[in-house]
């Protein structure tokens, strides 16, 4: 099986597919990816905002229902028939029955007129008389004793609720304007079950907690899922979504200016497949159309490419046989007949390129041969010279000998075949002899210092590398002066480099400020008859220029040749080059 799978994998049909099929389905699939999270992220965005706007309106509703509640109890507190019923200290006079039967009507007008009041009562405090109306909703009465702080909504617990209700009482002192003296107390029973089935939503799966800055439960609804009983709730005024479900904290100011803690939690909408319940179905027929798309562009790239490519690469298999005859003669699109046309001109220039080669290497063999003709003139030229040497000894004229002697050492490093570089110590040493042949002419008027590193002496250089710069400080720095001459030779090595100098104090050269000093050697080099004279006399032939394109040549372009020179001072030639020592 692996095998078979590798077999699959290798075939260019296969690739090309999945080529097609990712260039089809990667587009696709992003946008979808990309769409799925924008209407996501839409939709919690909504389903947020609609959580906060419906927390807003329960908020909204329960605060004007309790500063309702508030202002009506503030009121009937302040109402004269009341406050006339608190100061009568014997309950069964006439006036007394009739302020009792108002009070209790007035009592009973509150609870008619206010749907969401279960109870209200008048406790006289002289008298510890006490009148209540309540709904008839309401199984018996509750308890009227109440100590907690006045103009504030308590809950009155659990545990005194009736049939599973919320109740907060809502308590308003009477008070004698003339000595302010408190006469009793006005207490209201309010239902919070029916606050919140007036204003909340009606879905079993909402969830409402109202608390008091104790962390006391004013009211519950639903099955609460959250941290905020725990006391590490989130903060308030805050919307969020934690996991399926979307929370929301609020305050709740009431009277007294003591702000409630307002809870609500609803569960997330719908998801897109319940949104678009035929997505699956329409997901795979796009998947089905990317494949059978894919599949119509292999068959249009199997056309179109592969069958060509295929007669091409059997055309070039028969051309690197040999068969230079191989041409393309295939029917098929513009852009393949050019490729083919291409490879037809190719053909024809290597049949070309085929015959001009072995007319080259049949003109190089006459060359060769012709060559070896050329060859007894250096050797009679090295005979002649030996000849004049043993003359010389014979007739007992050293100085000629040992000129004539340098001279073939020189010609037999410029001429001979023993390589392109030298050490160092016998580059020095072909220096040595040229200055043999020059004092032959020019006596003790010129001197050369050696000042020569001695690890630098097996370094390998190219052949005849410093002979031409002393021969050119010679001829046109020190020649055309009538004093003495000192030409000094300095080489060294500083990190991975071989530096050599070599310095005149010649007649120099004068450079323009801004110019190269290779344009004052050239015109040095054609300055008049006394010139072209004197470059005739030079010996090695091969000169500056040719020494520093021969550096650039070695070894780079980062490896160069540097000339300073001052008119009446001489000139100074350095050159740096890479070290390369030899076997010794």
């Amino acid at each position: 099986m692996p095998s078979l799978f590798s077999h699959l994998t290798n075939r260019f049909q296969l690739r090309v597919f999945l080529y097609v099929f990712l260039a089809i389905s990667l587009p696709v699939g992003l946008v979808l990816y990309v769409g799925y999270q924008q209407f996501t992220s839409y939709m919690d965005k909504t389903a947020m905002h609609a959580v906060d706007v419906q927390h807003d309106q329960i908020i909204t509703g329960l605060q004007q229902e309790l500063r309702y509640t508030a202002e009506m109890a503030h009121r009937h507190a302040a109402d004269y028939g009341l406050i006339s019923y608190t100061k009568l200290n014997d309950a069964s006079s006439q006036a007394a029955k009739e302020l009792s039967t108002y009070v209790n009507n007035l009592l009973s007008e509150q609870t008619i007129h206010t749907r969401y009041i279960e109870q209200a009562c008048l406790t006289v405090q002289s008298t510890n008389r006490t009148i209540c109306a309540h709904t008839g909703e309401t199984d018996g009465a509750f308890v009227t004793q109440v100590k907690r702080t006045n103009e504030r909504f308590e809950p009155i617990g659990e545990e005194s609720s009736r049939n599973n209700a919320y109740l907060m009482t809502y308590s308003e002192s009477i008070i004698d304007s003339s000595s302010t003296q408190e006469l009793g107390k006005l207490t209201v029973w309010l239902n919070m079950n029916k606050v919140w089935k007036e204003f909340a939503v009606k879905s079993p799966t909402h969830t409402y907690i109202l608390m008091d800055p104790d962390q006391r439960v004013l009211y519950r609804e639903g099955v609460y899922t959250g941290d905020l009983l725990q006391g590490a709730g989130p903060p308030v005024d805050s919307v969020y979504r934690d996991g399926k479900m979307i929370r929301s904290v609020k305050q709740l100011e009431v009277t007294g200016n003591i702000p409630w803690l307002s809870y609500y939690e609803a569960p997330m909408p719908v998801g897109l497949l319940d949104v678009f319940p035929n997505y699956r179905t329409w997901l795979i027929a796009l998947i089905t159309f990317v494949i059978a798309l894919s599949l119509g562009g292999l068959l249009l790239f199997i056309n179109a490419v592969t069958k060509p490519l295929y007669v091409l690469k059997a055309l070039m298999n028969r051309a690197e046989r040999g068969d230079l005859r191989a041409y393309w003669t295939f029917k098929s699109s513009d852009d393949w007949t050019q490729v083919g046309e291409s490879y037809n001109q190719m053909l024809n220039r290597m049949e070309d390129l085929i015959k001009q080669v072995k007319r080259e290497e049949s003109l190089k063999k006459e060359a060769e041969m012709e060559a070896l003709h050329y060859q007894l003139n250096p050797h009679f030229l090295y005979n002649t010279l030996n000849t004049i040497k043993w003359v010389a000894k014979i007739h007992k004229t050293p100085q000629i000998s040992e000129v004539v002697s340098a001279l073939v050492r020189l010609l037999q490093a410029s001429l001979g075949k023993k390589g392109d570089f030298i050490t160092l110590r016998d580059e020095i040493g072909l220096t040595h002899d040229y200055m043999e042949i020059q004092r032959f002419r020019y006596g003790d008027r010129i001197q050369m210092d050696m000042q020569v590193d001695d690890i630098t002496l097996g370094c390998l250089v190219p052949r005849m590398l410093l002979q031409p710069l002393v021969e050119n400080a010679i001829i046109h720095g020190i020649g055309p002066t009538k004093r003495e001459g000192m030409i000094t030779i300095r080489t060294w090595l500083d990190r991975d480099l071989l530096f050599c100098q070599v310095e005149d104090n010649g007649v120099g050269m004068q450079v323009e400020e801004g110019g190269s000093v290779w344009n004052a050697i050239a015109a040095t080099g054609t300055g008049g008859a006394q010139a072209d004279r004197m470059l005739k006399e030079r010996m090695s032939g091969v000169g500056i220029s040719h020494i520093r394109e021969k550096i650039k040549l070695i070894y780079g372009p980062e490896y160069k040749m540097h000339i300073s020179s001052k008119p009446g001072e001489g000139t100074t030639v350095r050159m740096f080059l890479p070290i390369h020592q030899g076997e010794e």
